[in-house]
């Protein structure tokens, strides 16, 4: 709320203009009652304006406000999709004060998005900015985040492709004829752990706990480390070419702090195998869905996987039911 006070002087008369936002006052003085009557009702009736005046901070840009955040507040292990995806906003936004910034210029500038890009891929584009600005809200005084009243766009990522018995028989087949002598170790691990290739392209000699078997993945994608338990099978196959060191297991043949790119020979055993319409990260769902078909429920299948949120692991929900409805006819079928 607004009032104003009369303040005589010697020579003249003052209006001054108290306005009270949140714990903070704004106070202004003027020669006429008119010109002060015009500035509360402005500030009043414009919210913008009225931020302005109480949040110094959040008149700092966009484009710094990323900057800092990247540097100093980003933890995640992909920076440099976080900034592709930024700099998107940095382009359309960077150079407005973030204190300006509204839903409506988020929504305009996602129009300009590409067309072919899918609603997944939009989501996560909205994802970066709204951290972005929830960083500004904690760093910078921001009252609200615009993005918080934008909702994402369906999803439909339920694409779960997955070995068959044969299939995996002969992609185990060409895998250990493959010309790259680590080409089987790499499938079998991403099969039985169900861990992501970046996990396992990253993993060091000293990583690996042979007593124990398990694997430590010191960050994921979302961050966190986790241990990856260690089948038999693997085990054996780690021992061959263990170098009892601290090397990347999978290192490149010219660079040894490289990760070697199995992109040729893993086309070729594909190829070999007969198996079409596959990719490395359906590995990882064929362990989910073996899991699930074996009975495992979404909790643990979300657990090995390393899932946060159960959501994204009840794609695989049908192929529990399905194995619970074999299950229930088989046992109970003759009642």
């Amino acid at each position: 709320m607004a009032y104003i006070q009369k303040v005589k002087r010697k020579q003249d008369i003052n209006y001054r203009v108290f306005i009270k936002a949140g714990s903070k006052r704004i106070t202004k003085t003027f020669n006429s009652k008119r010109a002060a009557v015009q500035f509360a009702n402005a500030i009043e009736s414009d919210r913008n304006k009225l931020l302005a005046y109480t949040q110094s901070k959040s008149r700092t840009l966009l484009s710094i406000v990323i900057d800092k955040y990247l540097s100093s507040e980003y933890k995640g292990t992909r920076v440099n999709d976080e900034r592709r995806k930024l700099s998107f906003w940095l382009e359309a936004l960077g150079d407005k004060p973030i204190i300006y910034i509204t839903t409506i210029d988020i929504n305009q500038a996602i129009s300009t998005l590409p067309s072919h890009f899918k609603n997944a891929t939009i989501n996560r584009y909205i994802s970066a900015i709204s951290v972005v600005f929830s960083y500004a809200c904690r760093q910078y005084g921001l009252h609200t985040n615009p993005v918080r009243n934008i909702p994402s766009l369906p999803e439909n990522n339920e694409r779960i492709r997955f070995l068959s018995e044969a299939e995996r028989t002969s992609l185990f087949k060409a895998c250990r004829a493959s010309q790259w002598d680590k080409l089987y170790l790499l499938v079998l691990l991403a099969i039985t752990t169900g861990a992501r290739k970046g996990e396992l392209t990253k993993l060091r000699w000293n990583d690996i706990d042979f007593d124990r078997r398990t694997a430590y993945v010191a960050t994921t994608k979302n961050g966190q480390p986790k241990v990856l338990p260690l089948t038999d099978s693997v085990i054996k196959v780690l021992q061959v070419f263990d170098t009892k060191d601290n090397s990347l297991i999978f290192a490149s043949k010219v660079k040894e702090e490289v990760a070697y790119c199995f992109t040729k020979p893993w086309k070729k055993a594909l190829e070999d195998a007969e198996i079409k319409d596959f990719k490395f990260h359906d590995l990882r769902h064929s362990c989910a869905s073996y899991l699930a078909q074996s009975g495992a429920s979404l909790l643990e299948i979300a657990d090995v996987l390393g899932h946060k949120q159960i959501s994204v692991t009840k794609r695989y929900a049908h192929l529990c039911i399905e194995h619970k409805s074999s299950l229930i006819n088989r046992v109970l079928g003759g009642i």
